[in-house]
């Protein structure tokens, strides 16, 4: 039969044995509390040799809970913890509702609900902004033709692609302002895949500068314009920026990071280049070889025809380095005094251009392109500014204003009537038909007169006494056309020197008076009725010519004793608006054609640039 095994017990509540009553090894039990004992033995290490309670709990009878009193540690605990009573009996009313039997990670949860509809949104990180580079040679676009480097380890540059232009080696941006978190997280800049400065946020003032990178304005998250409205003392926010970081020669990229958070990249070149400013240049001109030619006076004078073209080759040395502005090289600033605008050039306007240019166009030896010059449709003389004026701009630098030198006259006569001016087959009056120059006659103020259609109007020298019309102008003319002036023309410089004339013929009835509007200074001015036998009679002694520079005698008609025809303003050879009397006749009292004859005198000096006649 077996031994029963029986442990030292007792049955008094909360009784527990003493060193005495167990040996090492020895088990005790408290059969009413439930509870077993053992001596433990430390070693003579911290609290030495005690009996230790082997079951601290009490279990509720039927099972189903336990009880403890005193402090449980643990390192994990899993389950649903109850809340329990709180200390004071009862729970409170407020932002939720608790009760003794809720489990506390549910309560947790629904304070934290609640707690986050009282905390302010936090400020933005820079996630997805971008930034600029300051301090650059603005923008250009690469060159073909070579193959630029790339230090970006993504896709290469593009050639015809406009990109930011550096060339002093170092980067600089603007600030990246009002982002998050200001107060942790560590923040790093990156040029290409090099980190070229770094720093860790702590609650406080950052700013300062970390190698490449700088950190500014680091503060209260209220103090933000980008979130505005943040309350204070919630968060922090800053502004960061690349200073001086170093830029490799080629294609480039750079970036911020703060934890989580990337900007965009900002790519830029670096440009190597060497390359001096662009220099422009000219050949000599050439004349054309079959003109299309006008004349006034006998004067050739150039038309707006394409036939009248002058050329010249345009040179530009330092079109390109590794990169270009524009496919547009060459900039016209307008037409020229003489000729129509020859426009605009492109590199594919150059010998072997192309767009895009390649690498170095035009380094060491200029490209040309030839210019063509049509003559604008003028009735003038130019002698200055002939042609367009261009401007060559590139990325490393400009030359402005330039103009090909020519100074000599050129002869201009359109084909558009311009009655503003002094056009011989078309002067402005008031009869049925245009007024014309006719045929003076002689180098007298007073001849017989005549009207005898105007030859000037062809190749071949016009006589002594005739006054000339050249650009739009009526002059006294001794000019030698054969030197010195384009077209070539006749040399009026040899028996001229006296009274030069410019009669004009108009056509109108039931007229006894008319203005003539002048802007210019002339000699004389004298007006006839060639048709009118009682006019002509009059002024017998004058053959039939009344004075614009004498006053009318207030009655009758003209005589050859008192010519004046000048009612009001008397003409003394300047400018001005003169009205001229018939007296008592008209041209209706001739049979038609009602001719009247206007015919000035022009001295040394003189000219006129505008005339018209009206009633």
């Amino acid at each position: 039969m077996a031994t029963p095994f029986r442990l030292k017990r007792s049955s008094v509540t909360g009784k527990r044995p003493a060193l005495s009553d167990v040996q090492i090894g020895e088990l005790a039990f408290n059969f009413y509390d439930g509870h077993l004992f053992a001596e433990r033995d430390t070693g003579g290490v911290g609290i030495g040799t005690t009996v230790a309670l082997l079951t601290p709990w009490i279990e509720k009878f039927g099972g189903g809970a336990i009880t403890y009193v005193g402090v449980v540690t643990a390192n994990t605990y899993h389950g649903d913890q109850v809340i329990g009573v709180p200390t004071r009996g009862n729970f409170r009313t407020g932002a939720i509702s608790i009760s003794q039997a809720d489990f506390t990670k549910d309560s947790i949860e629904e304070l934290n609900f609640v707690l986050n509809k009282l905390v302010p949104t936090p400020p933005d990180t820079f996630d997805g902004l971008s930034f600029t580079l300051t301090g650059t040679a603005g923008n250009a676009r690469l060159c073909a033709g070579f193959t630029p480097v790339n230090n970006t380890g993504g896709s290469a540059p593009v050639a015809g692609t406009q990109y930011t232009r550096n060339t002093d080696s170092t980067i600089t941006s603007n600030f990246i302002t009002d982002v998050g978190p200001g107060d942790s997280g560590t923040v790093t800049g990156f040029v290409n895949a090099v980190g070229v400065g770094t720093t860790s946020l702590s609650t406080g003032s950052n700013n300062g500068t970390f190698d490449a990178i700088q950190i500014a304005n680091n503060g209260d998250a209220a103090d933000s314009v980008r979130n505005a409205g943040i309350t204070s003392q919630f968060y922090e926010v800053y502004d960061i920026r690349f200073l001086n970081a170093a830029s490799p020669d080629g294609f480039n990229k750079a970036h911020f990071t703060h934890g989580g958070a990337t900007t965009n990249d900002t790519f830029w070149y670096e440009d190597a280049s060497t390359v001096s400013a662009p220099v422009i240049s000219f050949s000599a001109i050439t004349n054309p070889s079959s003109p299309t030619l006008n004349y006034s006076s006998g004067i050739p004078h150039y038309t707006q025809a394409s036939a009248n073209a002058f050329t010249y080759v345009l040179t530009v040395t330092n079109a390109t380095g590794e990169m270009y502005i524009q496919n547009k090289l060459l900039n016209s600033d307008g037409q020229g005094n003489a000729f129509q605008n020859s426009g605009h050039k492109n590199y594919t306007n150059f010998a072997g251009g192309t767009n895009p240019p390649t690498k170095n166009y035009g380094v060491g030896t200029g490209v040309t392109t030839l210019i063509t010059n049509i003559p604008r449709d003028l009735h003038t003389t130019v002698t200055s500014n002939h042609f367009t004026r261009y401007d060559a701009n590139t990325p490393y630098g400009s030359h402005n204003n330039q103009r090909i030198s020519f100074t000599t006259p050129m002869n201009l006569m359109g084909t558009t009537a311009r009655p503003n001016q002094i056009d011989e087959d078309s002067i402005s009056n008031f009869g049925a038909n245009d007024g014309v120059r006719v045929n003076a006659g002689s180098g007298a103020d007073n001849p017989t007169a005549i009207y005898t259609s105007w030859g000037g109007g062809s190749a071949g020298s016009i006589a002594t006494y005739e006054a000339a019309v050249r650009g739009g102008v009526l002059r006294h003319d001794t000019t030698d056309y054969s030197s010195g002036y384009l077209p070539v023309g006749p040399d009026y410089s040899s028996g001229r020197g006296g009274g030069q004339y410019y009669q004009v013929l108009i056509d109108r009835e039931f007229t006894s008076s008319f203005k003539i509007v002048v802007t210019g200074s002339y000699g004389g001015c004298w007006v006839c009725m060639p048709d009118n036998s009682a006019w002509n009679t009059s002024l017998s002694g004058k053959n039939g010519w009344a004075d614009m520079f004498t006053a009318y005698r207030g009655a009758g008609v003209p005589t050859t004793a008192e010519p004046g025809c000048a009612v009001g303003t008397v003409m003394s050879g300047s400018s001005g608006t003169f009205t001229c009397t018939f007296g008592t006749e008209s041209t209706s009292n001739a049979s038609s054609p009602y001719r009247i004859l206007i015919r000035w005198r022009l001295d040394t000096g003189d000219s006129i640039t505008a005339m018209s006649y009206t009633t």
